[in-house]
């Protein structure tokens, strides 16, 4: 008898869903800061247009 480890019912899988959240959520983050650094980027925008 081999003295290897076997991943446990399930587990690729499990780990899988895990990898895949992550990625989600890092692309909705990284969505959501370059929303806020468009609306930023447009008032300064705005901000120098009235200074003129």
């Amino acid at each position: 008898m081999p003295n290897e480890l076997s991943p446990l019912k399930g587990y690729e899988d499990f780990l899988q869903d895990l990898k895949e959240r992550i990625r989600y959520v890092q692309v909705r983050a990284a969505l959501s800061v370059n929303r806020e650094l468009i609306l930023l980027y447009w008032q300064i925008g705005r901000d120098i247009l009235n200074r003129q």
